[in-house]
């Protein structure tokens, strides 16, 4: 072998052990190799939570979901919804279609496995008692007055929620108003739901629809002070 074959073999072995190693550190959304789980460190803990022993996808800012401890059905729903273009509220667009959009399956399915093994840290809770106690009522038996059937009866007692129906316990207040909200304006739509801003969350749509905004609040408020 001459001199110069050594040096590009060489070469060619740094570039290649360098890529392998790269990769477990990698931001590249495009690459199907790079894991699930080295996304949830380098890309989704910028906004979700980082990967700190104490804080795995326990998001400080409430503008972001908490997805600790979250059902993994649920995650790769959304996250396939995120790569589908088909959730449409305003964050989606702006922020998860982009990301998600080169996600393979088997990415999906790791940051959901990743994400729901992950422990749920406690929220602290409303400043305003009288507020989650009268969410807590909404919770538990919801309204016959308003046919709002209790949330309890899909995310269960503790609102933890079951394969593909959400854990809402300890998640941000803010954000889940804002959900309530994108259900609540997707009635009226069901015949057009390439103009809705959550297709799949018929179910929803009702129930949130019969809420006062109040009321959404007051449930907002109660499920983020429980763990």
């Amino acid at each position: 072998m001459t001199h110069l074959s050594k040096i590009l073999t060489l070469s060619a072995l740094a570039l290649t052990l360098g890529a392998c190693s790269n990769i477990e550190r990698s931001r590249n959304l495009g690459n199907p190799q790079v894991s699930g789980y080295t996304l949830a460190q380098q890309v989704c803990s910028t906004c979700h939570g980082g990967t700190g022993v104490n804080n795995n996808g326990n998001a400080i800012n409430p503008t972001y979901p908490n997805l600790a401890g979250q059902q993994a059905a649920y995650l790769e729903t959304e996250m396939q919804e995120f790569h589908d273009h088909t959730r449409r509220d305003p964050a989606a667009r702006d922020m998860m279609w982009g990301i998600a959009r080169d996600f393979t399956p088997q990415q999906i399915k790791e940051l959901a496995a990743f994400y729901s093994k992950q422990k749920p840290l406690p929220n602290p809770a409303s400043s305003d008692p009288t507020q989650a106690a009268a969410g807590q009522k909404l919770f538990v038996e919801g309204s016959l007055e308003q046919s709002v059937p209790a949330c309890a009866a899909c995310h269960g007692a503790n609102a933890e929620g079951n394969g593909p129906i959400p854990r809402l316990a300890g998640q941000h207040a803010d954000y889940l108003y804002k959900q309530l909200m994108a259900f609540n304006g997707d009635v009226g739509r069901e015949n057009h739901p390439e103009t809705q801003e959550r297709p799949q969350g018929v179910v929803m749509e009702s129930i949130s629809h019969g809420l006062t905004d109040e009321q959404k609040h007051q449930v907002a408020t109660y499920l983020q002070s429980i763990q």
